[in-house]
């Protein structure tokens, strides 16, 4: 969809939905456990519970709220192909997370679209014409092709290990059919770098190659 729209529309935005799912109004009373790493002053944490107050990420329903508190302030419809494309007269609305484009017939139209969301109280940080999104770099070359990569994206992941070419052992990456499983036995992680960060972007560079 992202390649088609680069391709065949003359008007192309990019947009950052700020803070997505949160400017979303929460549908129910919800609680949650109390976040590891935060203590109370007073009893164990394991008896508290916090009450949220928007709707956030990680919530089952999150991406449903978002998407119909989209679809009745701004009056658009979702295609029935992909739950991430929306679309209203001649503009196509797509989004991932806090991602986006609009993709129309002129700058103009585009512009006043725009307008609508923030006139309903949306933050939305508009960041012109496409270059880079969802962590895809798109580049325009000389010969009227399209160069799609995610270097940064990966290197990322590489600084973020600490990995350099001189600690390559194998020519090759791991098997993608290997699954990896936890060892309770093991002493726990002690290393410098950050495994959640590790791992939640190679989900993310796994999920959008």
């Amino acid at each position: 969809m992202i390649i088609i729209s680069v391709i065949s529309h003359p008007s192309l935005r990019h947009f950052n939905l700020v803070m997505a799912y949160t400017q979303s109004p929460i549908e129910t009373d919800l609680y949650m456990a109390v976040p590891h790493g935060i203590e109370t002053i007073e009893g164990n944490t394991k008896d508290y519970v916090l009450k949220l107050l928007a709707n956030i990420h990680g919530q089952k329903q999150a991406a449903r709220v978002r998407t119909q508190y989209l679809l009745e302030s701004i009056g658009f419809t979702q295609s029935c192909i992909d739950e991430y494309v929306f679309y209203r007269d001649e503009i196509i609305f797509i989004i991932y997370l806090d991602d986006g484009i609009f993709l129309g017939t002129s700058d103009d139209q585009l512009s006043y679209i725009i307008k609508e969301f923030t006139d309903i109280g949306l933050q939305i940080k508009d960041q012109g014409h496409l270059a880079d999104y969802v962590g895809v770099n798109i580049k325009w070359l000389p010969d009227g092709s399209y160069k799609f990569s995610q270097q940064t994206l990966i290197d990322s992941i590489i600084a973020n290990m600490g990995v350099t070419f001189q600690d390559f052992t194998k020519p090759v990456p791991a098997k993608c059919t290997l699954r990896l499983h936890t060892f309770l036995a093991l002493p726990p992680f002690q290393e410098e770098w950050n495994y959640r960060s590790a791992v939640g972007k190679l989900k993310y560079h796994g999920q959008m190659s």
